[in-house]
């Protein structure tokens, strides 16, 4: 059986449970914790839904139905770092795997949103530049980020999300 708990083992790191062992049996205020994780997580993963379907809604009705909210994402990123970038430093960015970061940025070369250039100080690599679509609608894609900000922060009290009081990771 594996067990991933920041309390059992080094982050990132899976601590192995001998299948033989003898767990004891959880307490009533172990299962009512875990109950809360588990409720917390599938809110979490409900509120990143209702995001990926409005911004897909919001995109479609200003005319950006090629591109994907996560390839939106590498789009603003590409922008707000204001020079190219490699598609390892991307994806570092993102926090995201290369193998990911590499299938966005091939389909958003095809769909004209990218360029790949010989970067002139490495032969063998290429740096990704916006090109002048991306720049023409990063106007329509900071309105929709803005947007969707201020819808997910409605009612909230600033004083209750500010950044440094969410650790999950």
């Amino acid at each position: 059986m594996l067990s991933k708990s920041k309390h059992d083992a080094p982050r990132g790191q899976v601590k192995r449970v001998e299948s033989g062992a003898e767990d004891p049996a959880p307490s009533t205020d172990g299962l009512a914790r875990r109950r809360e994780q588990v409720e917390t997580y599938l809110e979490l993963t409900r509120i990143q839904q209702h995001i990926d379907r409005r911004s897909r809604g919001l995109f479609a009705a200003h005319g950006l139905d090629d591109v994907t909210p996560a390839q939106a994402n590498v789009l603003l990123v590409l922008m707000q770092e204001r020079r190219p970038l490699t598609a390892r430093r991307l994806a570092e960015l993102l926090a995201l795997s290369e193998v990911t970061v590499g299938r966005f940025v091939a389909t958003l070369e095809r769909r004209g949103w990218i360029a790949r250039r010989p970067d002139p100080r490495d032969r063998r690599a290429r740096l990704l530049h916006p090109t002048d679509k991306t720049r023409a609608a990063m106007p329509t894609f900071i309105s929709i980020a803005n947007a969707l900000l201020d819808e997910s922060f409605a009612g909230l009290d600033p004083d209750e999300w500010d950044s440094s009081s969410i650790s999950l990771f």
